[in-house]
């Protein structure tokens, strides 16, 4: 028995010490958990479509119609992303790389094209006078010109253009003064201005065109200082003004 009692005695701080240790162990990986997993809290933010995000500070603010809203996580692991217009991104892991995409860099380029003339105006009806060839994507188009009487007719004529870009149109006209000798430094007896525009979204490679032409039967007029000027864009609104 007092053997038996020796053993007991030997053995008895070991088995409080692997007590103690197990429940040290606990403490620790309990420890690690909530490190791992921190509190996590959403922040509402505006994303626009060149990629800039917007936070939403105060509690009744709201995104733009043009602006994305989301919520984005604070304090915890990114597991998913979802890439705006304009941005590229690769991932490894739980690690995100972003950047902006070659192609919104490209956006902003100018197209223009001219013909300086004088070029007879067609009569009769409308014929094709100009064509500006786009790629794909958003643009706002202009175009002008001067239409000219270039035999000195004296009456007023009338001509009528419109330029296309596939469903969209804008049209104009003007009537040409007669010629009363008012106009002494222009190397043509009468002339005037025509301007128009509009705002198209190709989502191939289009063509823009211009097409006009004077109502009169008997052509006298000519047109000059052709010009048509294509902008790009990164987006395209195009509302209806009402009236305020």
């Amino acid at each position: 028995m007092k053997t038996s009692r020796n053993v007991l005695f030997a053995f008895g701080p070991i088995l409080v010490l692997a007590i103690v240790a197990l429940a040290i162990l606990g403490a620790t990986s309990v420890l690690v958990a909530q490190r791992a997993s921190p509190s996590v809290t959403s922040v509402p933010v505006c994303i626009k479509d060149n990629g800039q995000v917007r936070v939403l500070i105060e509690p009744d603010a709201t995104c733009a119609t043009s602006e994305l809203r989301t919520e984005w996580v604070v304090g915890g692991a990114v597991t998913d992303i979802t890439l705006g217009q304009g941005l590229i991104g690769t991932r490894e892991g739980g690690t995100f790389q972003l950047a902006v995409s070659p192609t919104l860099l490209e956006r902003g380029r100018i197209f223009s094209g001219f013909n300086d003339g004088p070029v007879p105006m067609p009569s009769g009806f409308p014929v094709e006078i100009a064509r500006l060839d786009l790629p794909a994507g958003s643009f706002a188009v202009s175009a002008k010109l001067t239409v000219t009487n270039t035999f000195g007719e004296r009456f007023d004529d009338r001509v009528l253009c419109a330029l296309s870009a596939e469903a969209d149109v804008d049209r104009a006209e003007l009537v040409v003064p007669e010629d009363v000798n008012t106009v002494i430094q222009h190397p043509y007896n009468a002339a005037a201005g025509l301007t128009m525009q509009l705002v198209h979204q190709f989502n191939t490679s289009g063509s823009v065109t211009l097409s006009c032409y004077e109502q009169d039967s008997d052509p006298d007029l000519s047109f000059q200082d052709l010009k048509i000027t294509a902008i790009e864009g990164s987006s395209l609104s195009n509302v209806f003004l009402a009236l305020p």
